[in-house]
């Protein structure tokens, strides 16, 4: 999986979210928009300068510049005969889309995807007996299980994705597995110094430690919440997007969520 740059997943966010919020339509997107989870954190870190370095639940944090970070995590390659479920299909019509592919095709030929109707679904697709479902229980959407392979086919990592809307706060919820046919030493992800982000983070009751990092968009009153989780071998987060007077409610969502990972 790519380096992700998260300045567009908050950034992008319409003014008249409010207004829209009744009729929203959640759009699947290629690439996680991660952006900014509260500080509602019983340790606060602080770093003074450019590279610096921490490890904290799994994580290794480097600050950049004065508001910027990247986020890093060493990654435990799961055996393909772990992954039982029926996303192993995903192989053959990787392959097949490689071959049928043409230079000016919009869709990419190393990534299938598939939606189901629940997380529940979603995790018997994929079949792998560590994973963990979050709790989610805000207004229903379909789930999308994103498969990246090679053109042989082998399946490098799999993306479960879900957005949802509680009231009026954009819910989105990730899990990353990643196969031992994953060709990146780690999974990193960026904050832009542009973002103002601030991280903390805090323990769950069973001892998990949850990385929160909440920054500030260029659109003013617009914020963004989001936590990250490291279990096992997969990597989970959390992101909310919300009004600024809705912060309680969005912290709330991700404690929740982190709690239920326990």
């Amino acid at each position: 999986m790519e380096r992700k740059d998260i300045y567009e997943g908050i950034s992008g966010i319409s003014p008249e979210f409010i207004d829209e919020a009744e009729n929203h339509v959640f759009i699947r997107r290629r690439m996680p928009a991660v952006l900014k989870w509260a500080a509602v954190a019983a340790a606060l870190m602080l770093f003074g300068g450019v590279g610096v370095y921490a490890a904290t639940g799994g994580f290794t944090v480097r600050k950049l510049m004065v508001n910027g970070y990247e986020v890093s995590a060493n990654i435990t390659r799961i055996p393909m005969n772990e992954i039982t479920g029926r996303v192993n299909e995903a192989s053959g019509i990787i392959r097949e889309q490689f071959r049928t592919h043409e230079p000016f095709d919009s869709r990419m030929p190393d990534t299938y995807f598939k939606t189901l109707e629940s997380a529940e679904e979603a995790a018997a697709y994929v079949g792998y007996g560590r994973l963990k479902t979050p709790f989610f229980p805000y207004d229903q959407a379909d789930v999308t299980v994103e498969v990246n392979g090679d053109q042989k086919g082998r399946i490098r990592d799999i993306l479960i994705m879900r957005d949802c809307l509680e009231e009026k706060i954009i819910v989105q919820n990730w899990t990353w597995l990643f196969t031992k046919h994953y060709d990146r030493d780690d999974f990193v992800i960026e904050y832009p110094d542009d973002l103002a982000s601030e991280m903390t983070e805090f323990m769950t009751g069973s001892g998990l430690q949850c990385l929160v990092f909440e920054s500030d968009p260029e659109i003013e009153g617009r914020k963004g919440l989001t936590g990250y989780i490291a279990v096992g071998n997969s990597v989970y987060m959390c992101h909310t997007a919300f009004d600024a007077n809705e912060i309680a409610k969005a912290e709330k969502i991700l404690h929740d969520w982190a709690e239920s990972l326990n």
